[in-house]
């Protein structure tokens, strides 16, 4: 090269995950069942959120067999303990519980993914009710130290 040769550089364009690509054709339901084949909750979690932004989760969460119900269910029941995900994952709860509740009892394997959430809820309400009584323990004996400390 000659010292006053320019060098062009030739920028490749960003390829966009399946899913954004989806998004992008206002193909929510589409997009959700992409991302959920991915295994990386951050992600499902990234656009869960961007549905939300677009007021696409209800148009998402519609008109689903029982096998794209089972995909959602299982990673709401998978992930909705954790702190990251529980925000997103009870909003998400909620609205299936909507569209889906007066479809309960018609089949088998979706009403047991609603008994096993139902379940890991009430697990998790007992949790976080043993966290809240130990926190209040540990604030007495706290409290009860400190004023020791201030008679003597």
């Amino acid at each position: 090269h000659d010292p006053d040769d320019y060098l062009l550089m030739h920028q490749k364009k960003q390829r966009l995950a399946e899913y954004d690509v989806l998004l992008r054709k206002f193909r929510y339901g589409d997009a959700l069942d992409k991302v959920l084949t991915t295994r990386q909750p951050h992600v499902v979690i990234a656009v869960i959120e961007e549905l939300g932004k677009r007021c696409g989760l209800k148009v998402a969460l519609s008109n689903r067999d029982e096998e794209s119900l089972e995909a959602i269910l299982s990673f709401i029941i998978r992930f909705i303990d954790n702190p990251q995900y529980t925000p997103y994952l009870i909003g998400v709860a909620h609205i299936l519980l909507d569209i889906y509740g007066s479809f309960i009892g018609q089949s088998a394997i979706v009403d047991e993914l609603f008994t096993k959430l139902r379940e890991k809820v009430a697990n998790e309400c007992n949790v976080q009710r043993m966290l809240l009584r130990l926190l209040g323990q540990i604030d007495f004996v706290m409290a009860s130290a400190e004023l020791e400390n201030t008679d003597e």
